[in-house]
Formats: C-alpha cells, sequence, structure tokens
C-alpha cells in the first residue's frame, strides 16, 4: 500500500468518524429542539410557604403535572409603594412561580388561556394551596377546586407576567381562622352570659330571702280570704250591709 493510500483512508475514516458524530448530536439535540415548552405558571401566598422549596412537586388532585420553580416576595418583582395599602400587600404576599407539563392541559397553551382560567376560578373555584407531605415538615402545590364564595382570591393591582391562578388557605390556616372566630364569639356571646349567670347567683340569697317574705305574705292574705270566704258563707249579708243580721229567734 502505497504512502498516498493509507493517508487517504485515514482521512475518509475522520471524515466519516466526524459526520457520524454530527448525525448524532442532530438526532439527540432534535428531541430537545422540537421538545413544546413547559407552561409557566405564578400564585401568591399571605401566608407562611415554610417548606416548600423550588423543585416541589405540582399537582392536579393527586397527580403530579410540575414543579416549583422560584420563590420570592412580591415586592422584588412587582414593587411601586403607591399607597400604604398597596406596600402592605407587597411586603406580605409571597411569589411562587412553577411549570406545568403542556401534556397535561393542551388547551392552556392557547392564547386565551388567562380567560379559561379565570373562568375556572372565579365560577369553579381552581385554587392553588400548600398541602403537607405527611409529617416531614414539606409542603408542595395541590391545584384543586374548592367554594369560591369561601375562598375568595387575593386583592392585586399589578398585572401577572406569567398565567394566574388565585391561591387557598391551607387547612392549618382554615382551623387557626376557624378557632380565632370560635374565639371571638366566646367573648362576644358565651363570656358576658357567663358574667350574668355569676352576677345572678350572687344575688340569688337576697332574691331568696325576698321570695320567703312574698310568700310569708301571701299565706297571711291567703287565710285572711279564707276567713272572709267562711264568714260570707255564714253570714252573706255582712258583706251587703257590713255588720251580721239579727238573731233570730231560733239562734237565742
Amino acid at each position: 500500500m502505497s504512502e498516498k493510500t493509507r493517508y487517504f483512508k485515514i482521512g475518509m475514516f475522520a471524515i466519516g468518524g466526524l459526520i457520524l458524530l454530527c448525525i448524532g448530536l442532530m438526532l439527540f439535540g432534535a428531541g430537545a429542539f422540537f421538545k413544546t415548552a413547559p407552561l409557566a405558571f405564578e400564585t401568591y401566598f399571605d401566608e407562611t410557604v415554610q417548606g416548600l422549596d423550588i423543585g416541589a412537586p405540582v399537582k392536579f388532585r393527586g397527580v403530579k403535572v410540575g414543579e416549583v420553580k422560584d420563590i420570592a416576595f412580591v415586592k422584588d418583582v412587582y414593587e411601586k409603594s403607591e399607597s400604604i395599602v398597596q406596600m402592605k400587600q407587597y411586603f406580605e404576599y409571597i411569589l411562587v412561580r412553577f411549570s406545568v407539563d403542556p401534556k397535561k392541559f393542551p388547551r392552556l397553551g392557547s392564547a386565551d388561556a388567562q380567560k379559561l382560567l379565570d373562568k375556572l376560578a372565579n365560577e369553579f373555584g381552581l385554587r392553588v394551596k400548600l398541602v403537607p407531605i405527611g409529617i416531614t415538615g414539606l409542603n408542595y402545590l395541590e391545584m384543586n377546586f374548592v367554594d369560591p364564595a369561601e375562598n375568595p382570591p387575593l386583592q392585586i393591582d399589578w398585572t401577572p407576567s406569567r398565567l394566574y391562578i388565585p391561591s387557598a388557605h391551607n387547612v392549618f390556616t382554615q382551623m387557626g381562622n376557624t378557632l380565632n372566630e370560635l374565639t371571638k364569639q366566646l367573648n362576644d356571646n358565651v363570656y358576658p352570659l357567663l358574667a350574668n349567670l355569676s352576677e345572678a347567683s350572687r344575688n340569688l340569697p337576697e332574691i331568696s330571702a325576698n321570695l320567703n317574705s312574698t310568700l310569708a305574705y301571701a299565706n297571711v292574705s291567703l287565710q285572711n280570704v279564707t276567713d272572709i270566704s267562711a264568714d260570707a258563707k255564714k253570714y252573706p249579708s255582712r258583706l251587703i250591709f257590713g255588720q251580721a243580721p239579727p238573731k233570730s229567734r231560733f239562734d237565742r
């Protein structure tokens, strides 16, 4: 084999290897190139998000559909600070952004996706809430339908930059709100009633003494009425003339 032929074969081998490498890169990269981008969502919480971390699962009625991508304060993204009320919202609200597999919700890839989400949220109560993972102290995001009247959306005055779903309080916050309402009812109604009963119990001896005196007077009055009734039966004219009739010869 001549020197020229040997170099020619080495060159062809190198060129073939480069061609195969390019084809492999194109095949492996095509999937990522043609892959549909995940749907980007965000929501806001006015409660602690302790236990929720980036990468935590996002589920719809128990089925995993995505994951948490970012957690931040609203003030760091949408801050305007035009009024005290707005400043309170910006500092209290927690922004949570998450992605969802578009294959799970193909209609949300259209241009009217936010209108559809608003309809689901306002009429059917679609909400996002924190759900604990057992007793680990960790949380995940759960999308589900709740009573929209009992779970009104948070008031916001900015336009979300991603698809927006309102949040709902988690079970522990709801329990805390229920206990607070129960305590308020006790303070407003039960405790004043107990105070009145206590005051009445302190006055009970005096009331009992007055009642005994009244009963004594009632007994005396009843005895007088009995005597008058007996006398009237014996001498009915005394009720008319004020004195007993003259005795007859039979009474002598």
